[in-house]
């Protein structure tokens, strides 16, 4: 089997999934009612929405790879001892476990802030990018998350002890 053939064939089931979400959403339900609120099918057609965007992302990023277009020989940094299927077991892992840690965080913290940390710890630590851009990023999903929620939706948020979004 090729190198990235997999990554394709995840990518176009997220697509597929995706549009179906999204097309049984518009053919069902109101995504936004006649009073110009959300309707019930807002979030599948929302959410198939952005599983057809980042299927394309991972797709593309397969066909890249393909061709040779990735990361310049000799960078190394991500492969640890075990090969590439180790680290991604551990990555997985970890993912894993940063999400139990903000969900268990969400009644303490609040949602904003055990997400704003989960984000943030993705970022840094999974991603190995710069402090200053985990944090740029982590604020940025905060508040896009409260602007979607609290503005949006008009759904009020878990607020912890601080009492921050609800």
């Amino acid at each position: 089997m090729r190198e990235g053939t997999a990554d394709l064939i995840g990518a176009g089931l997220l697509v597929a999934l995706g549009a179906a979400f999204a097309v049984g959403s518009l053919s069902a339900y109101e995504v936004i009612t006649e009073e110009g609120r959300i309707g019930p099918g807002f979030m599948p057609f929302f959410s198939g929405t952005l599983l057809v965007v980042f299927g394309a992302m991972v797709g593309v990023g397969a066909l890249r790879r393909a061709r040779g277009a990735s990361r310049p020989e000799g960078d190394v940094r991500d492969v640890p001892e075990g090969g590439v299927e180790a680290s991604a077991g551990r990555t997985v892992g970890f993912v894993f476990g940063l999400t139990l840690v903000a969900i268990l965080l969400i009644p303490v913290l609040g949602f904003l802030i055990s997400f704003g940390l989960l984000v943030f710890a993705l970022i840094r630590f999974v991603e190995g990018e710069s402090l200053l851009r985990a944090i740029v990023v982590a604020v940025g999903a905060v508040i896009a998350a409260w602007l979607v929620f609290m503005f949006f939706l008009q759904i009020p948020l878990p607020t912890g002890i601080f009492g921050l979004g609800g």
